[in-house]
């Protein structure tokens, strides 16, 4: 199929959520791609209607908002992707449409699936934690359907190797047709301003040490278990100031017992710090005057923050087998971590303190703008679609 000009559709339930995917869509309309988003909002979304609109330059793009689907449709999948893509085929001229990119594998991707077998049209599908820790998980007499829309898809887009490895594994043994040759690793982007904002020199560490978390304050994200590290790291003799960045973060779940729990910790610890979560520029500082940054996340798909912190010259502790791991070697920019052992993050805090200057050096000589640009990222993504539609 060859049509001119290039004209994406986006299927992007997610979008007004997070900025991942306006940000990928602004960098594709720099590159003159013509687009048409289809949002499915559902009942719990609805108030990301209208938001992060984007005026283009690319003539005849545009953003479709659809409030289609009800509350029950979380109960009734079938339901819920026809009438999805019913909405799609009465909003969007499907004739005019290159190749089909969607965001979620087992939603959007969905949509993608049974508009590509009524109207030929190819598609490409991204898996995301959503796709792997719910649908695919709880869904499981769903696994043969999902199992076709990977078969059919002309590729699938995974953000990180470790999510890639994962998630092969989990399909290992199951008969999808070309699923290793078809798969692709292309990761997020972070916000410009960090990238040029970057610390480009290496650090000396701080007495006391500054440890930071910035995240959503919940129990995936394993803050107690940093705190009880850091408690062993004092109780050895090391100074530490702990402070903990997010609370009220917009679009992510917070657990209220869990936050209380974390008050009560740092009421009796005077080297925690509790803070609301803070717009870039002012997170940007805080990075740059602190030493390390922790976040032993679980489930992680990604964590654009872990590169935001590389950004600022931070050594970084995740999650081992979660979204960045396996982006850098482990002990080259930070390790990961058991994240619900206490004893294994503080020993790995306490290496990166041991060699602190040789793991600021590492940091200094990664290419974060080739990598991490949504720029290069959204000329990823143009040669991806260029070699599909000229097949």
């Amino acid at each position: 199929m060859n049509k001119t000009p290039l004209h994406i559709l986006h299927i992007a339930n997610s979008y007004g959520g997070t900025e991942v995917y306006s940000n990928l869509i602004r960098a594709l309309d720099r590159l003159g791609v013509r687009q048409t988003v289809f949002v499915p909002l559902n009942a719990k979304n609805r108030n990301r209607l209208g938001k992060q609109l984007i005026k283009f330059s690319v003539p005849g793009s545009i953003i479709i908002y659809s409030s289609a689907l009800k509350w029950y449709h979380r109960y009734l999948y079938k339901n819920k992707i026809d009438t999805t893509k019913k909405e799609i085929e009465k909003h969007v001229d499907l004739k005019s449409i290159s190749l089909i990119h969607a965001g979620l594998f087992c939603s959007d991707g969905a949509a993608a699936f049974e508009l590509s077998k009524k109207h030929t049209i190819p598609y490409i599908v991204a898996v995301r934690n959503t796709d792997v820790n719910t649908y695919y998980k709880k869904m499981w007499w769903k696994r043969p359907y999902f199992h076709s829309i990977l078969e059919k898809a002309t590729n699938i887009i995974f953000i990180s190797p470790q999510y890639e490895q994962t998630f092969l594994n989990v399909l290992k043994g199951k008969d999808i047709a070309n699923l290793d040759s078809k798969t692709i690793i292309i990761p997020n982007g972070i916000d410009l301003f960090y990238l040029e904002n970057r610390i480009d020199c290496a650090k000396n560490i701080h007495d006391p040490v500054r440890v930071v978390y910035a995240g959503a304050f919940n129990r995936g994200k394993n803050i107690i278990e940093v705190i009880f590290a850091l408690d062993n790291l004092i109780q050895k003799g090391q100074r530490i100031h702990f402070s903990a960045i997010g609370k009220g973060l917009s679009f992510r779940k917070e657990d209220k017992d869990y936050i209380k729990k974390i008050y009560e910790l740092a009421a009796n610890r005077d080297w925690i710090g509790i803070f609301e979560s803070k717009p870039k520029e002012e997170l940007k500082l805080i990075f740059e005057k602190s030493d390390i940054f922790v976040m032993p996340s679980i489930p992680e798909t990604f964590g654009l923050v872990y590169v935001e912190a590389l950004t600022q010259g931070l050594p970084v502790i995740y999650a081992t087998g979660q979204g960045f791991d396996g982006y850098y070697n482990d002990g080259n920019i930070g390790y990961g971590v058991n994240p619900s052992d206490s004893n294994d993050i503080a020993a790995k805090i306490e290496f990166i303190i041991d060699d602190y200057a040789q793991f600021s050096l590492n940091i200094t000589q990664l290419n974060l703008k080739e990598d991490f640009s949504w720029e290069k990222i959204s000329i990823r993504y143009l040669q991806l679609y260029k070699e599909i539609v000229s097949i």
